[in-house]
Formats: structure tokens, C-alpha cells, sequence
């Protein structure tokens, strides 16, 4: 049985086909090895890329923000009445005091 497989094995070796797909076959997983190691570095790198891309942003933002705030802090009553403000004398506020009244969707 081993000479049998022995000289099947010998003989699928020599074939030329054989040899032509199997270097075939080595060829495309070797390729599909570059390509895929090639996409994940790219990748990678990518991510980084965005990673500090929104570092940049969120600094940015920050400081956006903080200015915002010194702005905001910054008026004061008389510089809003020198800007052409009032203060509201009579203050009307509207409120519903009907508050015993609700809906429900009870069907009893």
C-alpha cells in the first residue's frame, strides 16, 4: 500500500499540471497575503491619522468654548443699557392652573 501511494505521489509531482497549479496556488496565497497586509497597514494608519485629527478638534473645540464663556461673563447691566437694553418693569408670566384636569386613556 505505501509503494502504491508512494508512486501515485512521484507521479503527481512530475506531472506538469500539477506543478503549474500548485505554483499557481503558492503565487495567488502569497499575493492575498501582500494585498491583505497591505489593507490592514493602511488601515492602521488611517485610524491614526483620524485618532489625531479629532485631538486637534476637540482641543479646538475647547478653546471655542472657553472663549464663548469669557464673552458670555464679560456684559455686564450697563453694558447692555448702553447697547440699547431695557429692564422689563412689568413682568407677565402665562400659567396654567387647571392643573386637576388631565387626559387618560382608560376605557373602564
Amino acid at each position: 500500500m505505501s509503494k502504491f501511494l508512494k508512486e501515485k505521489s512521484i507521479a503527481v509531482v512530475f506531472d506538469r499540471t500539477s506543478i503549474f497549479v500548485l505554483g499557481a496556488f503558492i503565487l495567488g496565497c502569497a499575493f492575498c497575503y501582500i494585498y491583505f497586509a497591505n489593507v490592514a497597514v493602511r488601515t492602521l494608519t488611517m485610524l491614526e491619522k483620524s485618532k489625531s485629527e479629532m485631538q486637534a478638534l476637540s482641543l479646538e473645540v475647547s478653546e471655542m468654548e472657553s472663549k464663548r464663556l469669557v464673552l458670555d461673563n464679560g456684559i455686564s447691566n450697563n453694558l447692555a443699557e448702553s447697547l440699547g437694553f431695557v429692564e422689563v418693569k412689568n413682568q407677565n408670566f402665562i400659567i396654567d392652573k387647571s392643573g386637576g384636569t388631565s387626559l387618560s386613556l382608560r376605557t373602564e
